[in-house]
Parts: C-alpha cells; sequence; structure tokens
C-alpha cells in the first residue's frame, strides 16, 4: 500500500515523497502515524553523511512514531485502534534509518509500544528523547542536593536537566544560546548563558566544583572545559566520592579525554546507551502526570511537505526551535 514518507535523499536534501509498505505478515501490526518527532542531534547527523552505521541514500529517518494499530497480522494479539509508539516501520520500498517519519509503519507487534492511558499522541511523540535522558540519570544515580553541572540545551540537555531537578539536584544548566537558556528557565531549571569559559560561567555557582557533571552537547571540544568543573579531591584521609562526567550527548567518532585533570580528580566517566522499555514507561508516566513539562519544546504540530525548512531551521543552535513534531493523520 501507499503512504508518504520524509526521505533524505541527499546530504542536506530532503523530500517528502510517495512509498510502499506491504501488508502485515504473521506477528505484525500495521500502525498509522499520528505524529513523528525529529530527534535533532541524530538526524541533522544523519542529513550531513556523518551518521555511523547509516544506509544509502535515500532513506527515511527517525526513531519516534506515535500511532494507532490499523491492521494485524495472524497472530497477533493487539487489537484495532490501539495507542501505540514505535521507532517506525522495519519494512518499506526505500532504505530506512530507522524509519519514523512516515504515515504508515508495519513492524512486529512486540516492538509497538502501548501507550497508556491519559497521555496524547502528540506528547508521546517526544518520549523516545526523553527516555535517552532518563536513562543517563539512571546510569549517574544522582544523590540528594548533588551539585550536577547539566552542559548543552539542546533537546536532549533540556529533558535532561528537567530530569535532574525532578531529582531534587542542586542544578545549574548552561548553554551559550540565550534562547535555549530561556526555554529551559521557563520550564524551572536555573540556567545560565555562557559568554566566556564555563569555568568562570559556573565559578559563582559552584565554587568547590560538581559532583556530577551531564555533557549533551555532543561537542569534543567543551571535554577539557566540563572536566575543569568537576571538583577535586583533597589529599588527606578525607572520604570525599570522585565526580562524574556523564557523557549524555552522542558523537559520530572517538573523542579524546584530558589525562592529567581527570587523573588528579579521579573522574568517572559513564556512557549511557539508548534507553530500556522502563525508562519509557517512567518518562511516559511523567509526561502524563505534568511533572515533566514537554510542551514548550513540542511546539505546534507541522505539516511534513515542510520538512526541508523544517531541519534547516534546526541546524541554528540559536534559533527557536529545538526539535519539530510532524503530523500525519491527526485527527
Amino acid at each position: 500500500m501507499q503512504t508518504q514518507a520524509i526521505l533524505f535523499e541527499a546530504a542536506q536534501r530532503v523530500a517528502l515523497a510517495t512509498i510502499e509498505i506491504p501488508e502485515p505478515e504473521p506477528g505484525e501490526v500495521l500502525v498509522r502515524a499520528a505524529y513523528t518527532c525529529i530527534s535533532p542531534g541524530t538526524e541533522l547527523r544523519c542529513l550531513s553523511g556523518r551518521q555511523p552505521g547509516s544506509p544509502d541514500y535515500p532513506y527515511i529517518p527517525g526513531y519516534a512514531l506515535t500511532g494507532t494499530v490499523e491492521a494485524a497480522g495472524p497472530g497477533t494479539k493487539l487489537e484495532i485502534g490501539t495507542p501505540v509508539l514505535c521507532s517506525g516501520t522495519q519494512r518499506a520500498s526505500v532504505a530506512r534509518c530507522w524509519g519514523g517519519h512516515t504515515g504508515l509503519a508495519v513492524l512486529p507487534a512486540a516492538n509497538a509500544f502501548v501507550l497508556p492511558e491519559g497521555i496524547s499522541l502528540m506528547q508521546a511523540s517526544i518520549a523516545p528523547m526523553a527516555a535517552i535522558a532518563y536513562h543517563g540519570l539512571r546510569v549517574a544515580r544522582p544523590m540528594l542536593r548533588e551539585r550536577v553541572a547539566a552542559l548543552g540545551l539542546g533537546l536532549i540537555g533540556q529533558m535532561a536537566a528537567r530530569l535532574y531537578r525532578l531529582a531534587g539536584t542542586q542544578i545549574v544548566a548552561a548553554d551559550r544560546s540565550p534562547n535555549r537558556v530561556r526555554i529551559a528557565q521557563e520550564a524551572g531549571v536555573e540556567a545560565i548563558v555562557v559568554h566566556s569559559s564555563l569555568e568562570e560561567a559556573f565559578q559563582p555557582h559552584f565554587p568547590e566544583g560538581a559532583d556530577l557533571i551531564v555533557d549533551s552537547t555532543g561537542v569534543p571540544g567543551v571535554i577539557p572545559q566540563a572536566v575543569a568543573l568537576a571538583k577535586s579531591l583533597p589529599w588527606d584521609d578525607t572520604p570525599v566520592p570522585p565526580a562524574r562526567y556523564l557523557v549524555q550527548g552522542s558523537y559520530p567518532a572517538d573523542f579524546a579525554i584530558p589525562y592529567q585533570e581527570t587523573f588528579v580528580k579521579e573522574l568517572t566517566f559513564q556512557i549511557p546507551r539508548n534507553y530500556q522499555p522502563g525508562d519509557l514507561r517512567a518518562v511516559l508516566d511523567l509526561i502524563r502526570t505534568g511533572k515533566l513539562n514537554v510542551d514548550n519544546l513540542i511546539g505546534s504540530p507541522q505539516d511534513p511537505a515542510q520538512a526541508q525548512e523544517i531541519y534547516a531551521s534546526l541546524q541554528d543552535p540559536h534559533a527557536e526551535r529545538l526539535t519539530a513534531v510532524f503530523a500525519w493523520n491527526a485527527h
């Protein structure tokens, strides 16, 4: 059957095209998309041709789709009309890099995450990105009142800052973009604009250094400055746990760690993976109950026909937009 999908046709070239999606086979479901959400860091890297393991152009990007089950193959227990979240179609007439931005998706029923009652399909479309930040929080295991320096207020950084605030830490978030700082402040996060060095920006807030650095920038050049924010350890017998450095941002290649300062501070680097189903359940509950505000991140739903312009706007780190949600078959 035919549907429309967003395709990355070449580096920096986006189009809305008609593709073919097959009928669901045994154990599969066909999902009619309502909304799909852009994961800017990953998708812009795909669009620039720097994503490791991506297929040859053209392909369908994205990994955050919400919709309802429209058809099911034999042996499938999910009922027609069930609201679900998935990463996208697993079969199509074109290549996929997860295959999220499409009007129809066919996939194993086991890969369709049934959404809880009380959450809108539009809000739920951002949950995979929130779950990535939540998984990082679980890896870092912050303690109440720990001093957390959160670096980078793109989409994942915004989510992380809000989650560490909910966890009861003393969090201060930072970015060079006044607009991104303002968006974090609107969500109740203490956030600052970095005008010169990170150390100078954070010194008034954490004069003794941070217990935890959450780096969501994905910029290797930030790491030496960020390491300097970590608290120092005494040389006597005072039992003080060393600081941790959580690499929340993703990188297309290796990055270097400044050994000497890391060594002196006994800094521990933690590198979380994507997310687990429990992370998704947790953030969906936080969004549903209003504890995690995502509305000022989502904005208004966008027409998939405007995809080229939307992706172009996301490449400006000082622009108003942090992500975009495309409306497909929403009612």
